[in-house]
């Protein structure tokens, strides 16, 4: 089984009082969902997986759309801060919600509707290995989050997943090949050329070979 982790597109910057955001993708975003699709549309992906954010499921539709696959939703690949009443790209948190941002720097997770690091990971894992055990197909894709994408890379490269990825590119894919009684092996981190190239077939190890 290969998994191809999508981290959602560009989001609206987002603020609440009386319930955690939940953005929708920016024009820029929607792009960038539209580039993914066309890039793995030639794939043989058989099934879709997307966290319960707005933001993940609309950059999974333009590719549910061309396969016609339905996406199922998985509520624990939701991001760390899948309670918080502001969203905004990490690089716009200092000028835009720099109290947000000192909370966190805290540790102050509650006030801030994170989940304990620590509990984060572990209902990650737990998504994941769920999936691993029933295989719903040989090819996955799953709209996610830069902070799950990161604990997933982590595990299957033994590494902690804390800053492992930084901060990934909006709509970029990562590559995960499964196989039984082997380990995990990481194919690819943070993909972003199919922003600039186009493609009608898969070439190379999983394709019919080179021209």
């Amino acid at each position: 089984m290969e998994l191809i982790l999508i981290r959602h597109g560009e989001p609206v910057v987002a603020q609440r009082d009386d319930a955690p955001v939940d953005p929708e993708l920016t024009t820029r975003g929607r792009w960038q969902a539209e580039r993914v699709a066309e890039w793995l549309a030639v794939e043989p992906i058989d099934h879709i997986i997307t966290s319960a954010k707005r933001r993940a499921i609309e950059t999974a539709a333009p590719l549910a759309r061309r396969l016609s696959v339905a996406s199922e939703v998985v509520h624990d690949f939701d991001e760390i801060d899948r309670y918080a009443r502001v969203y905004a790209p990490f690089d716009q948190l200092q000028e835009r919600f720099p109290e947000y941002l000192e909370a966190a720097h805290r540790g102050d997770w509650e006030a801030i509707g994170w989940d304990p690091p620590d509990r984060f990971r572990e209902r990650v894992m737990a998504a994941y290995e769920e999936l691993l055990a029933r295989r719903p197909g040989s090819r996955v894709a799953i709209a996610c989050h830069g902070g799950v994408i990161g604990v997933i890379a982590g595990h299957v490269l033994g590494l902690d997943s804390r800053g492992i990825l930084g901060h990934p590119p909006f709509a970029s894919i990562t590559r995960i090949a499964i196989a039984d009684q082997q380990p995990a092996q990481l194919l690819s981190l943070n993909e972003v050329g199919h922003f600039d190239a186009t493609r009608s077939r898969v070439i190379g190890p999983d394709g019919p070979g080179f021209d």
